[in-house]
């Protein structure tokens, strides 16, 4: 006889993994061709058959199971949909099996697993399991684990886990703007948001886990890994490069002003929830796992050597301008030198607002403008902020 009903319900089956052994699998999982999936205990028998429970799981239940989240007993008294499949399979295959279902508080207690047992899957979210699944899908997989001081936290603010991952994203993104060749003071571009994207596939206690996947993947430059694959590198290495004084401002040079922004923004997102550290697992297909990982403390150091990496100078200057376009609720005014192409944007000061307020395009004025200049020493670039601190009419020359 064979252990797997056939011709019933539930369907062509096929298992999926062996908990416990008994001369046969007595503890499995297995699922059909369409997909459903079941969790199944051989309860009992007699002279002339054996009977099974078959307790159906979604596929997200499922995993909360093979995490140990789920005690063995509530997989068959607490179902999702109340109830299991009753299946007696005779030992005489000229017999047909037979089948009932029966509602969850009907089971008897002698058929039920004692209470306190956990199913120990070898499929858990480990090493093997992430590389195996990378491979098997042909995508990029990577387990985002946010690890608090209370090992028991599965709860996050919905705010706070929303600002990490787009940060995350926007980060991958700004390096794979770079990996294309893009400039970097444009908008990231679309067909570069198309290859980095990832999407959230499940989620798991670790103290709080997510399991993040690569919506496409692509070999665009033929180097047998995925234009996400290259990102994703990148962002593991500054991951792992911590609070290296040396090492992450030319890391960071090398990725571009966009990226250290990104980064910036992504480790000030994780301070928010006062993680205890963040660990990152990443796999790629047909290749080894990598790790990264951050303590909180670290974060903090980082923000530091960042924000010392841009030196800034102030400076006053004293021009004649024509006024080119003002915008009163926003404090902003676009100011041209006379005889001259150069422009200067500018906030309005307090102290400047009185003189803008009667302002005319045909006048000629004397601007008192701060400049700020911020050099970023990892892009050995420089920007200029502007802001006006006065602006006083020319006298006309003739006066």
């Amino acid at each position: 006889m064979s252990f797997l009903p056939e011709k019933t319900v539930l369907g062509q089956l096929e298992i999926i993994e062996v908990y416990d052994f008994y001369d046969k699998p007595v503890l499995f999982s297995c699922k059909n061709k369409s997909g459903f999936i079941f969790f199944v205990v051989c309860v009992d028998s007699s002279d002339s058959a054996e009977i099974w429970l078959y307790a159906p799981v979604s596929s997200s239940r499922f995993q909360r199971i093979v995490r140990g989240e789920v005690e063995l007993r509530d997989i068959f008294a607490d179902t999702e949909d109340a109830f299991v499949y009753q299946i007696e399979i005779p030992y005489e295959d000229s017999q047909d099996t037979v089948y009932n279902i029966v509602a969850c508080k009907e089971i008897p207690d002698e058929y039920m697993p004692e209470s306190g047992e956990i199913i120990q899957s070898k499929n858990n979210h480990d090493d093997n399991n992430i590389t195996k699944i990378s491979t098997q899908k042909r995508k990029e997989i990577i387990d985002f684990v946010l690890e608090f001081i209370k090992k028991d936290i599965s709860e996050v603010p919905v705010g706070d886990l929303g600002l990490i991952l787009f940060s995350l994203q926007e980060t991958i993104d700004a390096i794979g703007q770079i990996k294309l060749g893009k400039s970097e003071s444009h908008i990231i571009e679309q067909e570069v948001k198309q290859k980095t994207q990832v999407a959230i596939s499940g989620v798991f206690k670790g103290s709080f886990g997510m399991r993040l996947e690569g919506t496409v993947y692509e070999d665009s430059l033929g180097l047998g890994e995925s234009f996400l694959g290259q990102c994703l590198k990148e962002f593991i290495q500054l991951i792992n490069l911590g609070a290296n004084a040396d090492e992450l401002p030319a890391k960071l040079n090398t990725l571009k002003k966009k990226t250290a922004f990104k980064y910036t923004d992504f480790l000030k997102a994780l301070t928010r929830i006062q993680i205890s550290k963040l660990h990152i697992s990443w796999a790629s297909p047909n290749k080894n796992l990598q790790t990264g990982e951050i303590e909180l403390e670290t974060v903090y150091k980082v923000l530091d050597i960042i924000k010392n990496i841009q030196t800034t100078a102030e400076t006053k200057i004293y021009v004649k301008v024509k006024l080119i376009q003002i915008n009163y609720p926003g404090r902003t005014a676009t100011l041209q030198e006379v005889d001259s192409t150069k422009k200067y944007k500018c906030l309005i000061a307090d102290s400047a607002i009185k003189d803008v307020e009667t302002v005319s395009k045909a006048q000629e004025y004397l601007a008192t403008i701060r400049d700020s200049a911020i050099l970023f020493s990892f892009t050995n670039k420089k920007e200029h902020k502007y802001e006006l601190l006065s602006l006083k009419s020319e006298p006309p020359i003739d006066a």
